[in-house]
């Protein structure tokens, strides 16, 4: 402590600022003294000494050259001699305050601007024309680099604009906004492949904006626009016609027939512009959570079917996630979700309307027998002669139902006459993936998961969803 109370009065003298020195700084400078002068300490032992300078050759990794020049520096400048740090005082690069000012005014208005840009609104204003004139580019650079704003942070400042303006946005109510998304899922056996085939799984999910409730979410063999769409129909059958949807730009949130569908449900659609993902934050955010703490335990449980893999994400949905506080809100998603519904919400009151919205259209020609061929199938038609072409539609999950449509309204359900295929076929996607080893852990995390999902359905009486779905809600099976 006498050490360090000398050195102060030391450095006083000199109109060094001691709290200006950082403390790693202060650390070191005070290691080399008590070094130096022990080692210049006639009183002190000799092997001590020889100890000293042992330890801290060995501790900092310094030559014995260095500890020389200790020695000198010290002889030579006394103590501010071991002190190498030097505040940076940088000098005013642009001496015009006005003009360093208005730089630093249009760089905070847009970041992204840079040194030519700065130079030619400059010059346009008859006000610093001749300033900026007397100004290198060169300049310009260091003088913002000295002021933290290096062309790297400025691209950084327009990211975290960008990124802090969307999440400080929130829907008004529940369903006034809602986010979809997909992603990959986890392997599991190829039901149409060989031996030890494993095929990749597709997760389609909704989110309320408001309430960040998971309305639903499902894993599919592909990520085609059936499988979307079907996702997307229970979603508003079990709970309402959302107002705004916000999607990304893949392939099946732009397809035509989807945006008949919404057309028709008067659903206003959102894209959020390209490479700007952070636009839908959280739904990607739900779809980190899933991915860290469901698909990370479901790829180590064993399951074998995906009619296993969904009754798992329903109960990990319905028991976990929707029941446990968020940390945005400080509510459980399920319980602002229930609260915040608007009195006005929409719903489905004509479910065959609403079926008919999804069905996949396409045009046949009836043949000489009276017979529509669709995906390797045979349909007969009573209503419509040899040659007409005529609008199919159906349900591409099954298609023991399919039906011919004239000005948008159901005409005929056709007969079968074969049946090859019951759901619209497509190519399998086998791959060669070895599975992750069976984790007992997870296997029984999901089972306790599921067990617990139906004790909760049979002890609690189910919720009144009258305000969010039809009279109709019952027959169907979403």
């Amino acid at each position: 402590m006498i050490l360090l109370r000398k050195t102060k009065e030391e450095y006083m003298k000199n109109s060094i600022d001691w709290a200006d020195i950082p403390e790693l700084e202060l650390q070191a400078f005070n290691e080399r003294l008590t070094l130096v002068e022990t080692i210049l300490d006639d009183s002190i032992d000799e092997g001590e000494r020889l100890r000293v300078r042992e330890d801290y050759l060995q501790r900092t990794g310094v030559t014995e050259r260095t500890i020389r020049n200790y020695l000198k520096r010290y002889r030579d400048q006394g103590a501010k001699g071991l002190l190498f740090y030097k505040k940076h005082v940088p000098s005013p690069r642009i001496s015009d305050e006005k003009l360093r000012d208005r730089i630093l005014y249009l760089v905070e208005q847009r970041p992204a601007r840079t040194v030519p840009q700065l130079r030619r609104l400059l010059s346009q204003d008859p006000e610093y024309t001749d300033a900026i004139s007397k100004v290198s580019d060169r300049t310009l650079y260091r003088f913002l680099a000295e002021q933290g704003l290096t062309q790297k942070n400025r691209h950084r400042k327009v990211r975290d604009l960008g990124r802090k303006a969307y999440h400080q946005f929130q829907a008004a109510a529940s369903l006034h906004l809602v986010q979809g998304d997909a992603r990959d899922g986890i392997y599991l056996p190829d039901p149409n492949g060989k031996d030890n085939t494993q095929r990749k799984t597709y997760l389609f999910v909704w989110l309320d904006d408001f309430s960040r409730k998971i309305l639903f979410a499902k894993y599919y063999w592909d990520e085609k626009l059936p499988r979307m769409e079907d996702s997307f129909k229970n979603m508003i059958l079990r709970w309402g016609i959302p107002k705004k949807i916000y999607l990304d730009n893949g392939s099946v949130y732009i397809a035509h027939q989807f945006s008949w569908v919404l057309k028709e449900l008067k659903i206003q659609k959102i894209h959020h512009p390209p490479y700007q993902a952070w636009c839908k934050g959280k739904v990607e955010a739900v779809m980190k959570t899933l991915k860290n703490e469901f698909q990370g335990e479901a790829a180590l449980a064993g399951f074998q079917t995906i009619e296993e893999l969904n009754s798992a994400l329903w109960a990990w949905i319905d028991v976990e996630y929707n029941m446990r506080n968020h940390s945005s809100t400080g509510e459980a998603p399920s319980d602002r979700f229930i609260k915040n519904v608007s009195d006005d919400q929409r719903r489905v009151t004509d479910l065959q309307w609403f079926e008919n919205l999804f069905l996949l259209r396409e045009t046949r020609t009836v043949s000489k027998y009276g017979k529509i061929k669709l995906h390797g199938n045979k349909y007969h038609t009573d209503t419509r002669s040899h040659g007409s072409v005529v609008e199919v539609r159906f349900d591409p999950f099954n298609l023991r139902a399919v039906y011919l449509f004239e000005d948008g309204k159901r005409i005929e359900t056709l007969k079968i006459n074969s049946m090859i295929n019951e759901k619209a076929p497509h190519v399998p996607e086998e791959n060669n993936y070895t599975p992750e080893k069976v984790s007992a852990e997870s296997a029984n995390y999901f089972a306790r998961l599921r067990e617990k999902h139906e004790e909760t359905k049979k002890l609690n009486s189910a919720p009144d969803y009258s305000k969010l779905r039809g009279d109709n809600y019952e027959n169907n099976n979403s």
